[in-house]
C-alpha cells in the first residue's frame, strides 16, 4: 500500500502543539507504516497503544513535518525533521540510526507521493537519541 501525505491528513492532524507542524511516527515493526499522532495523545501512548508491547518502541520512529499555510487554504511543506519526541526525551526510547534513516526516507517518499507542495529547507536527522 502507498501511503501519501494529503491535505485531508493535515487538516485534521496538523497543528499538534506548535503552529505548522504535523507529527507522524513509522511503524518498522509493521514494515514502515506512517501514522499521525492525534491532538489528544502524546507519543509514548499513542505509539505504545499502536504496538502493544513497550519493547516494541525502538522501532516506531517519530517525525515532524513542518507547514505553513498561505491563503487559508495552501498548504507548503517546508521542513522535515526525524528521531525526536518527547518519548525519546522524557522516557529514554533509543532507537538504531539505520532505523531513523529508513524511517526519513519513507517519510520522504510520504511527503513526496502526496499532494502538497514542498520548498523544503530543513532536512535533518536527529542522532542524539540512536543507539
Amino acid at each position: 500500500m502507498k501511503q501519501s501525505l494529503t491535505k485531508r491528513i493535515l487538516e485534521e492532524f496538523g497543528e499538534r502543539k506548535h503552529k505548522g507542524r504535523l507529527s507522524v511516527i513509522t511503524n518498522l515493526n509493521e514494515g514502515g507504516i506512517i501514522s499521525p499522532v492525534p491532538h489528544d495523545q502524546e507519543h509514548i501512548e499513542f505509539c505504545t497503544n499502536l504496538v502493544g508491547d513497550v519493547r516494541k518502541l525502538a522501532k516506531v520512529i517519530p517525525t515532524h513535518i513542518g507547514y505553513k499555510i498561505i491563503n487559508n487554504d495552501y498548504y507548503e511543506i517546508n521542513s522535515v525533521i526525524t528521531g525526536e519526541s518527547g518519548m525519546e526525551q522524557g522516557y529514554g526510547i533509543r532507537h538504531s540510526l539505520d532505523d531513523i534513516i529508513m524511517a526519513h526516507n519513507k517519510v520522504l517518499m510520504y511527503i513526496y507521493n502526496g499532494e502538497i507542495p514542498r520548498k523544503i529547507s530543513k532536512i535533518q536527522i536527529i542522532e542524539k537519541y540512536s543507539s
